[in-house]
């Protein structure tokens, strides 16, 4: 397919896609989850709702919202925990049509609609050490890891999975830091660069152990939203003409090499 070709597919999908979205009058339930932030993709500062609507920000963040905002789609943003979220999302009337910074699970496509990938990033265990060690540890046991609760591990594969979860990433790094586990099961960069930019507290050096494989993430659509299908094909497409027009890259510039990592 040329590239003429592929950008009239693009911009055909697109006018499709808002027409279909514009007689739906009802704005669409934007989940965020607020426990734990999760940069360069999606944080914020301050603690109340109006803080937290005012300040959000992020790669994935600003991926998804524009895909919304570009087709004239209305949305409210409800902030709550991870857990809740999928929660609601399952429900069929629950409160949340869309989020974003999901991963695959096989319960999650019983109820909900993935995009595409919206970024992958690495996994691995984080441990208390200077970074600049070359001696690594063993891989640990279960009984050492520690993670935090509604967060997906499939990727870990038969690596060892977390036994002791708290509440929050924040939680979790206090018991790592306390000696509650040696370990802690995570997504790297999201940790590493939510304590640069003092989202998180951790006083010691946090030294890890990268596993080979990385974890995609992507925008999620409950199977209850309105119009699920169409809304994963309005984002897919947009996110395919923001690749096309180069904006993913300046996405990519603007948090990775001036933003949090």
């Amino acid at each position: 397919m040329t590239n003429w070709v592929r950008r009239l597919t693009i911009v055909w999908l697109t006018m499709l896609s808002f027409q279909v979205w514009s007689a739906t009058p009802e704005p669409l339930n934007v989940c965020v989850g607020d426990g734990s932030p999760w940069p360069p993709y999606t944080y914020w500062q301050g603690e109340t709702r109006q803080q937290k609507a005012d300040t959000l920000t992020g790669y994935a963040t600003d991926l998804v919202l524009s895909a919304l905002e570009r087709n004239d789609i209305t949305y409210q943003l409800v902030f709550m925990p991870w857990a809740r979220v999928q929660h609601e999302l399952a429900r069929e009337s629950g409160r949340c049509d869309l989020t974003w910074d999901a991963s695959y699970k096989p319960e999650r496509a019983q109820y909900s609609r993935l995009t595409t990938p919206l970024y992958s990033i690495s996994l691995g265990y984080l441990y208390i050490g200077d970074p600049a060690a070359n001696v690594r540890p063993r891989l640990p046991v279960s009984d050492s890891v520690c993670g935090v609760n509604g967060y997906n591990y499939a990727g870990f594969g038969d690596n060892p999975k977390p036994r002791f979860e708290a509440n929050t990433l924040q939680q979790a790094l206090r018991m790592l830091e306390a000696g509650r586990c040696r370990f802690l099961a995570s997504e790297i960069e999201p940790v590493l660069g939510g304590i640069r930019l003092g989202l998180y507290q951790f006083s010691r050096d946090l030294a890890y152990i990268s596993l080979p494989n990385p974890k995609a993430f992507h925008a999620q659509v409950s199977r209850y939203a309105p119009q699920a299908n169409d809304l994963v094909a309005l984002i897919n497409t947009y996110i395919a003409s923001a690749a096309e027009r180069g904006e993913i890259e300046k996405l990519r510039q603007h948090y990775f090499q001036t933003g949090a990592l």
